[in-house]
């Protein structure tokens, strides 16, 4: 797998255009600059690491509003249960929120809902392994911050996974799930 790194001005130049196509009155802020991570994902019995790669040779979203300093990294994982699906650097789970939206990315679970699903942040530099680059994006939430999507969907951590791959926020409420590399429902594919 080579390593890429997108400038910003793709980045802000396709989402203005992709603003300019919605109806959305707010553009999304523009993804931050994204480093192809080089490390396979993790087997199966192993703890997520981040992958290898430079995160300091460029940093896009300093500054910016929103936009957390470092890096944030995504990785695809298989398990038998849910197929592929998405974790974070540490191996932890991501899950997306049916009341959110996809088209135009919308997140929906703020103030108290947050704190038990925390967000995945974006960082001013993103790291990715196993996922298509164009399934990547953020979105402004509430409080100023920016989240993580993929496929549109805003995606989050569950509080009580206390150990990677864990996947105990699964099916919550009827609105909780294990995201796939697409977007989907993992546990739909």
């Amino acid at each position: 797998m080579r390593r890429q790194t997108l400038p910003v001005v793709f980045a802000v130049g396709a989402t203005l255009l992709i603003a300019a196509c919605s109806q959305d009155p707010e553009p999304a802020p523009a993804l931050p600059p994204v480093a192809q991570a080089t490390a396979p994902a993790p087997a199966a019995t192993q703890a997520a690491a981040p992958p290898d790669g430079d995160v300091s040779s460029y940093a896009a979203g300093e500054g910016k509003p929103g936009y957390r300093d470092g890096s944030v990294t995504l990785q695809v994982v298989e398990s038998e249960r849910f197929g592929q699906y998405v974790v974070d650097g540490e191996g932890f789970t991501l899950y997306r929120f049916d009341p959110d939206d996809a088209n135009p990315s919308k997140a929906t679970c703020n103030d108290d809902c947050a704190v038990t699903w925390p967000p995945t942040l974006a960082a001013r530099t993103v790291q990715f392994s196993g996922l298509d680059r164009s399934a990547l994006g953020v979105v402004s939430r509430q409080d100023g911050s920016v989240q993580m999507t993929v496929g549109g969907w805003p995606v989050y951590r569950f509080s009580k996974d206390t150990q990677p791959r864990q996947s105990s926020g699964e099916g919550i409420g009827g609105t909780w799930f294990v995201v796939a590399p697409d977007g989907s429902k993992a546990s739909q594919n």
